[in-house]
């Protein structure tokens, strides 16, 4: 842990804020956070109680029986609080633990944190039932400043905070630690360029642990050749597939599932052919509640890869991995996905628009306000025949649509025709006056500069400096 926390601590400033404005306030109090594994939530607690600087004991489970959990935890209290009584103190239960860690939080505030509680409340089913005792009862007059963290997000959302729980309303603060987003993920590789900082945060999907991996004295593909692309890659076919799976069972039907999705089988029926599985809708319930796999709606559901790492691992590296695991990973990475890269970019990048529309929607940068936003596909009849539109952006002011947007991440700069393309689209969105966004890597055309520069047109264009810098190149009234 010590080592962890002297790590350069990036972000998180939300979080870190409201875990200490609890910690200030009096008596008794629990947080409870949850998020994938690999998001930061261990580097978070860390942080946190190296700013408030007290007595903490820090408890990390694994899979293990009931017996042997008991022991390491009360092996780590005595370590972290009571050093002097090892090897002369034995605690027999899980209730003599919790009332020595009561007495030693009677005077004087404590922080006791347990990471990946699932792995203790598994194996000792009554856990739950315990903890609530002692949060009403118990611990309710003490200092204790207790922190359950988890990574197995569907029971931490069902089994701790479910309304069915025993804990259920027993935390003062709650809440799911997601990715960072690309703005976030930026901070981590300061000296990359504006393209290279996007391309990072779609290789990495923003989780903190991938992140950390990129070396910012190297350049980009140098640390695309080395993290994804060597025989010592960090992100390896066994890495990956532990990801995707998580510690549930049968790893082989998620890497099915997945590689079903990555090869272009979106609909349910489809990926179970695919899969040649009977049945896929627990793990890719398991996959959606991770965040891995996103299914959307459209006249008929579709479903989605939503980790960039994992669409990026599946789609460019584990075709070439009998070139990889021979040592030619490099030559495969420059010849056959380097100049796919942009490709692979565009949703990475629509949906990174997509986040800049709600984070500066309603202020000077994003003069209308957007309650929702999302990827647009529909099919509509004509006299010619059925016509698909799909557009990146379309945004939502209540049940309104209120925007739409185009985006370009390529080396060629938006121009009239991407423009005119996108207009004629907009003849089938039923909407009057939606104000419009366009999004490019490389720029625009005088052109494009020039329409968007009549009020008229109600237009604004943002390159790449501008989604990082929270502004447009130019705007509409």
């Amino acid at each position: 842990m010590a080592e962890e926390s002297k790590q350069r601590f990036v972000g998180r400033t939300e979080e870190l804020k409201a875990l200490n404005a609890l910690y200030e306030s009096q008596g008794f109090k629990m947080s409870v956070i949850y998020g994938r594994r690999r998001v930061g939530k261990t580097t978070l607690v860390n942080q946190f109680i190296d700013t408030v600087n007290c007595r903490f004991i820090s408890f990390v489970c694994t899979e293990m029986n009931e017996e042997d959990l008991l022991k390491r935890m009360g092996d780590d209290v005595l370590d972290s609080i009571a050093p002097e009584l090892e090897g002369r103190v034995k605690f027999e239960s899980f209730d003599a633990i919790f009332d020595f860690i009561g007495r030693a939080a009677d005077n004087e505030r404590l922080v006791f944190v347990i990471d990946e509680y699932p792995y203790l409340s598994k194996a000792c089913q009554y856990m739950n039932s315990l903890i609530q005792k002692y949060v009403d009862h118990c611990w309710k007059s003490t200092k204790l400043f207790l922190v359950l963290l988890g990574s197995m997000v569907s029971f931490m959302r069902d089994d701790v905070l479910g309304k069915d729980a025993p804990l259920h309303g027993r935390a003062d603060l709650e809440f799911q630690l997601r990715p960072f987003d690309y703005i976030e993920t930026a901070a981590f590789l300061p000296d990359y360029n504006f393209e290279d900082k996007a391309i990072v945060y779609g290789l990495t999907n923003g989780v903190a642990k991938y992140i950390e991996q990129f070396d910012g004295s190297l350049s980009l593909d140098e640390n695309i050749r080395r993290l994804f692309f060597s025989r010592t890659a960090f992100f390896s076919e066994e890495q990956v597939k532990t990801i995707i799976s998580g510690e549930k069972s049968n790893p082989a039907a998620y890497s099915a599932i997945i590689t079903a999705i990555a090869g272009g089988k979106t609909r349910y029926n489809e990926i179970k052919t695919a899969a040649n599985m009977s049945d896929i809708s627990f793990c890719l319930n398991n996959l959606i509640s991770t965040g891995i796999v996103e299914r959307r709606k459209t006249p008929k559901a579709y479903y989605v890869i939503a980790d960039s790492m994992v669409r990026f691992w599946f789609s460019y590296v584990n075709p070439g991995a009998s070139l990889i695991n021979l040592g030619r990973g490099a030559m495969y990475y420059d010849l056959k996905v380097k100049p796919l890269l942009h490709e692979y970019m565009g949703s990475v990048f629509e949906a990174m628009a997509r986040h800049y529309v709600l984070k500066n929607s309603g202020t000077s940068v994003l003069p209308v306000f957007i309650t929702d936003v999302f990827e647009y596909q529909n099919s509509i009849r004509t006299q010619d025949g059925t016509k698909n539109i799909e557009l990146d952006i379309l945004g939502k002011e209540g049940n309104d649509y209120a925007l739409a947007g185009e985006c370009k991440f390529r080396t060629e700069k938006f121009d009239k025709h991407d423009l005119d393309v996108f207009l004629e689209k907009l003849n089938y969105v039923p909407a009057h006056n939606l104000r419009i966004a366009l999004f490019s890597l490389s720029g625009f055309t005088d052109y494009v500069v020039d329409f968007a520069s009549e009020p008229s047109h109600n237009c604004q264009i943002i390159d790449i400096a501008g989604m990082f810098e929270n502004k447009p190149v130019r705007q509409g009234p």
